[in-house]
């Protein structure tokens, strides 16, 4: 008997599991089938609802451009049947709405002393419903107006800058400038932009081991919004073999006062600096000075004075002078 009792017992179990199962799913069942139809019935009811529209603007007036960038987007903020909406918010992506500033109304803003203009978007709306092609009615558009400014294009010439590194082998240096072909050349850009430039530069190159005079073939910079008559410039950059040159050289004294005599220790100085090989000779023939200005020098100090250069030729470089500063001797002249 107790063995028989156990089956009746898991069979009355098995079966009421099954019941309440079933019950779950009926009543899952119909819950989902009410909300099926209370959503099928929401969506014939007017709702309300906002979406971002993509924006693209052409024929802007010629020798015009914009001084600054539009909205890509519109918010436009709908009303209308549920199902209308859904179907918007499935369409996926959208074609812009093409803003022709040929065909547009747009008016000067009042008291502008510059190309300032507005468009009111509302007057976009017959395009914006056409190319939406729903029974949605556009309430508003954010923004509601359209504020632009339109900068006038004129073309400047101006100079060419090299943007470059040169690393020279041991003993060469650069002699001179760089030279540029073309050195200038025709920008085109917003007034704005222009106003402010004089230059333009290269691209930065860095250029190692040199130990010659080379040529290269460098990019152009161009400013944004502006575009540059030529795309590439030649750097000619003269490299020579330096050496170090040196000359003994007197002291020059400058702006003594009438009322003293002065004398510095040592008064002549040795002068050295680094010329190319080919300007060797011109060296010493050139007549830079070495002075001492008392008009700069504090006389009531008992330090050195130190001393400076004048006429420095142009083609020498890593000027020093030994020693750099002189001790002074100021005696007062007798009446």
């Amino acid at each position: 008997m107790k063995w028989s009792g156990s089956i009746w017992y898991k069979k009355f179990t098995g079966k009421k599991g099954n019941g309440i199962d079933r019950d779950v799913v009926i009543f899952g069942f119909f819950l989902l089938l009410s909300f099926i139809f209370w959503y099928l019935n929401s969506l014939e009811k007017d709702v309300e609802y906002d979406i971002k529209y993509p924006m693209r603007y052409i024929n802007i007036p010629e020798e015009r451009i914009l001084a600054e960038d539009l909205p890509t987007r519109l918010d436009l903020y709908l009303k209308g049947p549920g199902y209308s909406i859904l179907r918007l918010k499935l369409s996926g992506n959208r074609s812009p709405l093409i803003l022709d500033f040929s065909t547009i109304n747009y008016r000067r803003v009042p008291g502008s002393r510059t190309l300032s203009y507005y468009v009111i978007t509302s007057g976009l709306i017959p395009k914006l419903r056409n190319q939406l092609r729903t029974e949605c009615e556009i309430t508003s558009i954010t923004p509601d107006t359209l504020f632009f400014s339109f900068d006038r294009i004129i073309t400047r010439q101006v100079v060419v800058i090299p943007d470059v590194e040169i690393i020279t082998e041991k003993q060469y240096l650069v002699k001179g400038s760089i030279l540029v072909d073309p050195d200038t050349i025709m920008l085109t850009g917003p007034k704005r932009i222009l106003d402010t430039l004089t230059a333009v530069r290269t691209k930065f190159k860095k250029l190692k081991g040199i130990n010659e005079t080379i040529s290269r073939s460098i990019a152009l910079v161009a400013p944004k919004e502006c575009t540059i008559s030529l795309k590439k410039v030649i750097l000619t950059i003269p490299v020579e073999q330096f050496t170090e040159a040196e000359i003994k050289v007197p002291v020059k004294i400058l702006n003594c006062p009438d009322s003293i005599s002065i004398k510095i220790f040592p008064d002549i100085v040795t002068v050295k600096g680094l010329v190319a090989i080919g300007d060797y000779k011109r060296f010493e023939e050139i007549p830079f000075e070495v002075v001492l200005d008392l008009a700069k020098a504090d006389l009531k100090s008992s330090e050195k004075i130190p001393v400076g250069f004048r006429n420095i030729p142009p083609f020498v470089s890593s000027l020093r002078v030994t020693p750099a500063k002189v001790d002074f001797l100021i005696e007062k002249k007798v009446k």
